[in-house]
């Protein structure tokens, strides 16, 4: 650092030095020396940020010399540093009418001019330069762009002209003048530019692509399918080409045919894998806002061949779990995120899911396992706290819970969901406490900010339920809840436990049966309930049944023995 001072320091001192030399001046005189001593000085106080001191020193110096234009240079550099733009403008104009040859400070000043906001005096420095040196391309790019940021346009695209006029047709040239008359509006320009650069580099695929895209974006389908075809003369199994004529219109008419007619370019090893996914995301979308089957199928076929053409890659596994998932499909969903998982861990989306199938399913062993995974490589995800926290909770830990909840508060932020989830879990936390007032409190007052938040609904009607409190009360929010969320284990199985409660046992079976599916048969409790619900609805054969495998399953149920010895049901 201090040898980069001394060498700045010199470089000041050899610009005093220029601008003092006189014709055939055999010796500096003292004033003079005196002068270049306050110059290097004033130099050095600059660089070193004592702007107090080199401003003085300068102002003294140019009352001495007002034609010192290296001094007027270096004072406007002090009042550029300190955004004092115009006394900066004022001194840069006389350097350059004393030395109009000098290039730095027309450049120097366009640079004040430019944050000063006057982009028209700052392409203005910029034309000066370029007709000085008219072969230097930088200049011309300068002074259009500054143009530009003047809403010139026009002159903008008269630079670029001229630019071209000399040199030729200018790749970078043509493209900012495509995109300048895109912004005026005048698509016949903007396309005649694209077709200039096709016409000079026939053979270039990139500016038939940027064409054939350009008509897509205006809607013209012909013109864009014309380019493509003219594409694949030139690159027959090019395919981005391909995938664009695949189908023709059927895409938007015929949606099974589109993607029939993508499996043989998905299957091309070569072909770009995310141009392939690309055509299967707004299907995915539609998916997932209809939940059609028909459609998702044709789409998992795809998501099959992208995976085989390229193994290991973790987006066509992730693609397929959304489908899955969108359609109902849990168990392959979570089979396919998994295996993304596998290849790439780092896409926090992926985790959020997986935590979510295995929370609806009401497996909470694994959510566990899940969650901490998910936080060694997302410490600071909210989501994935709750998610532990909820884990926590249904593993009677409430302690841990307690502090994870603390923590996730902490995180959650505005984001509805996430606060949602949270008052729902705090809800669960104070009746795990004991604290039954309180808990009741906070789910009401949860219910009435987030009236269609799934785990809150469900929470306090499975409060309801187990506190002995008012079933009739917890019945319509566990009835919204299987509306809200017909995949969510919990929910089920608390709204068959409130109808078998409220003795209308034949109501029950629906719902503990799909608490069962849904849990994947894991729950012994969800099993037991399902048995005694089965037996009081006159089916004593396929209660013995589930009671055996709630057994099975390891219950705790006191008198689930009881039960499966007499063949009967106890209370």
């Amino acid at each position: 650092m201090k040898n980069k001072l001394r060498y700045r320091i010199y470089l000041c001192s050899l610009i005093l030095a220029i601008t003092m030399e006189t014709a055939g001046a055999q010796q500096v005189s003292q004033a003079a020396a005196n002068m270049e001593r306050s110059f290097v000085e004033a130099c050095r106080e600059r660089m070193v940020g004592n702007y107090d001191k080199a401003i003085p020193l300068l102002q003294e110096l140019l009352k001495k010399d007002n034609k010192n234009h290296a001094a007027l240079y270096e004072l406007a550099r002090v009042y550029d540093i300190q955004s004092r733009y115009e006394p900066a403008e004022t001194l840069m104009n006389q350097a350059i009418a004393l030395d109009p040859a000098n290039d730095w400070y027309k450049k120097f000043l366009a640079d004040i001019y430019q944050k000063s906001g006057k982009f028209k005096l700052a392409a203005g420095q910029y034309e000066l330069l370029a007709k000085k040196e008219p072969n230097q391309e930088t200049y011309y790019f300068k002074w259009a762009y500054f143009l530009v940021k003047a809403d010139e346009i026009d002159l903008a695209i008269k630079v670029y002209d001229e630019l071209e006029k000399r040199i030729g047709i200018h790749e970078e040239a043509a493209r900012r003048k495509h995109s300048l008359y895109i912004g005026k509006g005048n698509n016949k320009k903007a396309a005649e530019e694209l077709q200039r650069l096709i016409n000079a580099y026939p053979n270039k695929l990139e500016y038939r692509y940027l064409l054939a895209g350009f008509y897509e974006q205006l809607g013209d389908k012909a013109k864009a399918d014309a380019e493509y075809r003219q594409l694949l003369k030139i690159a027959p199994n090019d395919a981005k080409a391909v995938l664009a004529l695949a189908g023709g219109r059927s895409a938007a008419t015929d949606e099974r045919s589109y993607l029939q007619a993508l499996r043989p370019i998905f299957e091309n090893v070569n072909a770009d894998i995310d141009m392939k996914m690309s055509r299967l995301i707004p299907f995915i979308q539609k998916i997932v806002s209809s939940g059609d089957s028909s459609l998702a199928d044709e789409v998992l076929l795809l998501t099959d061949i992208i995976a085989k053409a390229h193994p290991g890659n973790a987006k066509p596994m992730a693609a397929a779990g959304d489908v899955y998932f969108h359609t109902g499909r849990r168990k392959q969903a979570l089979d396919k995120y998994s295996e993304a998982l596998r290849y790439h861990k780092a896409v926090y989306a992926v985790w959020e899911q997986v935590m979510q199938i295995h929370y609806d399913a009401a497996d909470f062993s694994s959510l566990h396992q899940v969650s901490e995974q998910a936080l060694e490589l997302f410490p600071h995800k909210a989501t994935a706290q709750l998610y532990q926290a909820a884990a926590a909770l249904e593993q009677q830990q409430v302690t841990e819970a307690a502090a994870i909840l603390d923590q996730a508060a902490l995180m959650v932020g505005t984001d509805a969901y996430a606060v949602a989830f949270l008052q729902g879990l705090q809800g669960s936390l104070l009746q795990g406490q004991q604290k039954y007032t309180d808990a009741a409190l906070l789910f009401s007052k949860a219910i009435g900010q987030f009236p269609n938040a799934v785990d809150v609904l469900s929470r306090y009607s499975r409060f309801l339920l187990q506190e002995g409190n008012d079933l009739n009360a917890g019945l319509p929010l566990a009835q919204r809840v299987v509306v809200l969320a017909p995949d969510f284990a919990m929910g089920q199985y608390v709204l068959g436990r409130i109808l078998f409660k409220l003795k209308k046992f034949s109501e029950a079976l629906l719902p503990l049966s799909n608490a069962v599916r849904h849990n994947n048969g894991l729950s012994p409790a969800f099993l037991e309930a399902l048995g005694d619900a089965q037996f009081q609805a006159g089916q004593p054969a396929e209660a013995l049944q589930n009671w055996i495998k709630a057994r099975e399953k390891g219950s705790g149920s006191s008198l689930l023995d009881q039960k499966i010895r007499d063949k009967t049901w106890y209370e």
